[in-house]
């Protein structure tokens, strides 16, 4: 994280030194988030590499860190207020990997299993409430069978 705080305020300087006209200023803020955005992505890549992991949070600074952004949530924009609203929402749902030993952060496995094991046609009918009940019910009929 502090590699790319220093690399933000690099940027930020360079920013105070452009010309403020609109059409020079989005040219840069553009070429600005591209390098940005490509400096993170090499980050995590030479993470990958060598093997390592990203620190995981504790729940009391996950919890802390939520908490400062929400209360400064009106110097955002509506998109992301709305975001913020959502988790608030379901905190204890997106945090309920801390309470458990043992459950995983993401569902990445699960997806994972879900698009490599089922057909196309499969995953379609899995997108609704009801194609789930008739795959359960499909299910429970053959087992009957057998």
């Amino acid at each position: 994280m502090k590699k790319e705080i220093k690399m933000l305020e690099v940027l930020e300087l360079k920013e105070r030194e452009i010309i403020q006209t609109k059409e020079v200023y989005q040219a840069w803020i553009k070429k600005a988030k591209n390098d940005f955005y490509r400096f993170v992505h090499e980050l995590e890549l030479t993470r990958r590499r060598n093997k390592e992991n990203l620190e995981m949070n504790s729940l009391e600074k996950s919890k802390n860190n939520f908490d400062e952004l929400f209360n400064n949530m009106n110097s955002f924009d509506e998109i992301i207020q709305t975001r913020l609203k959502m988790i608030k929402k379901n905190w204890k749902n997106l945090t309920m990997f801390h309470a458990i030993p043992g459950l995983p952060a993401t569902n990445n496995a699960i997806e994972n299993y879900y698009s490599t094991s089922l057909k196309t046609h499969q995953k379609k009918q899995f997108r609704t409430d009801e194609g789930i009940l008739n795959q359960m019910k499909l299910s429970a009929m053959k087992r009957a069978v057998c």
